[in-house]
């Protein structure tokens, strides 16, 4: 029984390193800059630089549009695109880039019906001119303008449900606070699927009106 007990605590030891390193990977990501203008025990308010985005639109909510976003954003980033030669427009090559965080998706209604957009952000280190092109005519590059945003942390799975439980507190905090929201919240997430729930970093973003903290 003593080898069993020996075995069972090194699996243990191992189980518990796996799980922080799995829970500390997004450590290691690339983020967008911002500057934390306030703290409060609900939220707090962040002043985010513009950066580019690669997005796509898929048609359905939350729980049903991850994995078509998923595929054609990573397909983008991880190659399925064409960087031209300015000297010779004839000569493309495929980049493969770094994965970044957060993967943020916003609730879209309009005449087409409700969708999603998903956003990748992009490395610091390329700008409009330098990123290459997607092949995949559903992703588009766009500069997502910088600004105030309240931002709520939790969490636990990702869904739909969670999300706008999130988002309508984080609504009532400004509210309260006599704060005025612009837009549709934004859901941020920062860890893959097999990070475990209780380690996974999730965050509701709202646009605020600019000038209103500091």
């Amino acid at each position: 029984m003593q080898w069993f007990f020996k075995w069972s605590t090194s699996l243990s030891r191992i189980s518990f390193l796996l799980i922080l390193l799995v829970a500390n990977t997004a450590e290691a990501y690339e983020e967008p800059e911002y500057e934390v203008l306030q703290q409060t025990d609900d939220y707090e308010i962040r002043e985010y630089a513009s950066y580019l985005v690669a997005e796509t639109r898929v048609s359905g909510d939350f729980d049903r549009t991850g994995n078509a976003a998923f595929q054609r954003l990573a397909g983008y980033i991880f190659g399925d695109n064409r960087r031209v030669d300015r000297n010779d427009p004839e000569d493309t090559e495929s980049v493969s880039m770094k994965m970044t965080i957060p993967v943020t998706r916003e609730r879209i209604e309009d005449e087409k019906g409700r969708s999603t957009v998903y956003r990748f952000v992009m490395e610091r280190s390329y700008d409009r001119d330098s990123l290459p092109e997607p092949n995949d005519k559903r992703v588009t590059l766009t500069e997502e303008p910088g600004g105030q945003f309240a931002v709520l942390r939790y969490r636990g799975r990702i869904t739909e449900e969670r999300f706008l439980r999130y988002a309508d507190a984080l609504r009532a905090s400004l509210k309260r606070d006599g704060l005025t929201s612009l837009g549709e919240p934004i859901s941020a997430v920062y860890n893959g699927p097999f990070t475990p729930p209780m380690f996974r970093r999730n965050e509701v973003l709202i646009r605020l009106s600019s000038g209103e903290t500091r």
